[in-house]
């Protein structure tokens, strides 16, 4: 989880990890494990010094989205598109919520309302 965390700034691990099939379904575990309250305190509290994400759903609708939203309308403004780049160097965390946009699209974790209010402005849900 560490070395992920690494690579790809996060712990949001998808379920089918291709390079490592075990830990996505082990991070899934964990994440229903908690929800249970089955984990012991010494986990919960080692995950969550990493930053761990216990539930993904606040994360996609939490009140930061509607200022990333404000942003990416911005950056549109800008760009003439949205294609933000994952590693985005004035704004890294922005660069990471859209990137996280596309990959909650992609396993259809986002709500109709969300997909609804990202495709009003013409966001590019599959980057090539």
């Amino acid at each position: 989880l560490l070395e992920y965390k690494d690579q790809h700034g996060n712990t949001l691990v998808p379920r089918k990890y291709n390079k490592n099939t075990q830990l996505g379904g082990w991070v899934s575990t964990q994440r229903y494990l908690h929800s249970k309250k089955e984990l012991s305190s010494n986990l919960v509290l080692r995950l969550e010094s990493i930053g761990f994400v216990w539930c993904v759903e606040r994360l996609i609708v939490g009140a930061n989205w509607d200022a990333m939203f404000q942003l990416l309308i911005k950056y549109k403004d800008q760009h003439g598109n949205t294609l933000v780049p994952s590693k985005y160097n004035k704004n890294p965390q922005f660069g990471k919520w859209v990137q996280h946009q596309r990959h909650f699209y992609s396993k259809k974790e986002l709500s109709s309302n969300l997909v609804l209010r990202l495709e009003s402005i013409g966001f590019v849900f599959v980057a090539k």
